[in-house]
């Protein structure tokens, strides 16, 4: 129900013909009509109790698992991490061809390897979102498994939710005329929640897909999202420019 997940629920419909089975704790954030499609399934949940959906998930072809917890100690390890290794354990080997494992750019470092320090220092998500993915390659489907790492993200629309770093745009360019006089010594990578859903949809419809061996991590498949670095002045310059 967030803003990646509305992009990928759209590009889904429209580039395949397969069912979705929406797992939510709310419907009434989606912005969507989801009762308009008859491939969509809404399952009212909560990824705490996704044992109940065991027979369910034994017949799942794709999981994607996007639901993650932001904060809080025990709920943030209970769903980042042993939630979600318990869904990996429910799926079905022999039916399920790919699981999409959304991780965080958060836990790398400069050669996209683990940052230990993530880990040691990190706040909640960061901590369990490290711990989580150091055990994918332990789980008897961890062949199946492709984990993404998008970096910051855009996204939103009148039909979409805002992500995060969009809806603290305005509150950053209000002060533009101020901050155009500033520089700053650092650079960051980001992508459009749009372009991420294009890529989950790409390996949804292409499951035999494996990236360069280079890209694998910890012995799980990976691919970092995110365009190439920019550093904060010249994002200074191209946003003033615009306003």
């Amino acid at each position: 129900s967030g803003c990646i997940g509305h992009y990928m629920v759209e590009s889904l419909l429209e580039n395949t013909d397969d069912k979705l089975y929406l797992l939510v704790r709310n419907p009434d954030r989606l912005k969507f009509d989801y009762e308009a499609d008859s491939r969509i399934k809404i399952l009212v949940g909560d990824m705490s109790r996704i044992e109940e959906y065991s027979d369910l998930l034994k017949d799942i072809n794709v999981a994607v698992l996007a639901a993650t917890a932001w904060g809080g100690r025990s709920e943030t390890c209970d769903i980042n991490v042993d939630k979600t290794l318990a869904l990996i354990n429910l799926l079905n080997s022999e039916v399920c061809e790919r699981v999409i494992y959304f991780s965080t750019a958060s836990i790398l470092d400069r050669q996209n390897k683990l940052l230990l320090p993530a880990n040691q220092f990190g706040h909640d998500y960061i901590r369990t979102k490290y711990q989580c993915f150091s055990q994918l390659a332990h789980q008897p489907i961890a062949d199946k498994i492709i984990a993404v790492f998008p970096t910051l993200v855009f996204g939103g629309e009148d039909n979409k939710p805002y992500s995060h770093l969009s809806a603290g745009i305005t509150d950053v360019t209000k002060w533009i005329g101020l901050i155009r006089w500033f520089s700053l010594d650092g650079s960051f990578h980001f992508i459009h929640a749009r372009d991420i859903a294009d890529v989950v949809t790409y390996l949804v419809k292409h499951p035999e897909y494996t990236p360069e061996p280079q890209n694998a991590k910890e012995g799980v498949d990976c691919l970092v999202l995110g365009n190439p670095a920019i550093s904060v002045d010249k994002a200074i310059v191209e946003i003033t420019n615009y306003f």
